[in-house]
């Protein structure tokens, strides 16, 4: 392990470092993570000096991604392998984006500034190349339905035998099963809009976007990256009707130019699958957790359509 951490402090940290102590704790977060560890470093001759590196066993997709996106200037983590790159998952030390970060005392405004072009320098960078990326995985209907009836239709069903879920949010049950009804043919629409095909990251949960150093966001955790519709990944990190027309402005200046109705559509059907798809923890630990409570709340107006976009005029209109 001391060997991987001090090669990747030697290539993108200092040329000339040598570890004087390591400590080294497991962290138990998200559902792709393997073996994931924090390292803290001191360095010699560097009293004051502290860094800290993460490790994990990443699969070969997400160290291709973050291969591609690192030369294409990204916002993603700085990372280093030993490993052959044909091993289907192997050992990776990677940047910690956010030891540093001061949640506490953030510019939000600002970071939701930086934010979005990061992304769509992500989604430019790769848009419609489609033979570069034969490797990655296409957004497909079984993609769809796997997420569906694996991850939401499981923790549903529970919640409709819960009682107190019932009286909490009871008015929505009804608009959820229909949306949820229609929601593989729906999505047909978003999956076949190939002008908007890229590699895109799956999985934008909170989680999955770091601030490093209190003024820039980043994007971690690739492994379920792959190649399809960018409408499955930016709604989800929206949160106002501003920042949706200014999505749409960044399609508009790479030729993808939609009316109000197409765009509404596309946006609002993509919206409801990713709402249906990110509620599902949130519906087993909403009764004691305050933040599980707004995300679940959050998460039904994407999937019953009562959110900003159906709500702002300025944005789209039937």
């Amino acid at each position: 392990m001391e060997r991987i951490l001090l090669k990747t402090i030697r290539k993108f940290i200092d040329p000339s470092a040598e570890i004087k102590s390591i400590e080294s704790k497991p962290i138990h977060i998200g559902l792709q993570a393997v073996s994931l560890h924090r390292h803290t470093i001191h360095l010699k001759k560097s009293e004051n000096i502290q860094l800290s590196l993460i490790t994990k066993y990443a699969s070969i997709i997400e160290r291709r991604v973050l291969n591609r996106l690192h030369s294409q200037g990204a916002n993603v983590p700085f990372f280093l392998t030993d490993s052959s790159a044909d091993e289907e998952r192997a050992l990776i030390c990677l940047q910690d984006v956010d030891y540093q970060t001061d949640y506490s005392n953030l510019n939000i405004a600002a970071l939701q500034q930086k934010e979005l072009p990061a992304l769509w320098h992500i989604h430019a960078s790769n848009l419609r190349r489609v033979e570069d990326l034969r490797w990655l995985s296409p957004v497909d209907i079984h993609h769809i339905e796997t997420m569906i009836n694996t991850r939401w239709r499981p923790q549903w069903q529970a919640s409709l035998k819960d009682d107190c879920f019932v009286t909490e949010f009871g008015d929505y049950i009804p608009w959820v099963e229909a949306a949820a009804s229609t929601i593989f043919k729906d999505i047909i629409d978003v999956i076949n809009e190939e002008s908007t095909h890229t590699l895109i990251h799956n999985d934008l949960n909170p989680g999955n976007v770091l601030v490093h150093n209190n003024n820039d966001v980043f994007f971690i955790d690739w492994e379920d990256a792959r190649y399809g519709s960018l409408f499955l990944d930016f709604p989800l990190r929206c949160t106002n009707s501003e920042q949706v027309e200014k999505y749409r402005q960044f399609l508009a200046d790479q030729g993808i130019v939609y009316s109000d109705r197409r765009f509404r559509h596309l946006f609002t059907i993509a919206s409801r699958y990713l709402g249906l798809k990110y509620m599902s923890w949130n519906l087993g630990a909403w009764s004691g957790n305050r933040q599980a409570k707004d995300d679940l709340k959050k998460y039904l107006d994407m999937v019953v359509g009562n959110n900003f976009v159906n709500q702002q005029d300025n944005i789209v209109s039937l």
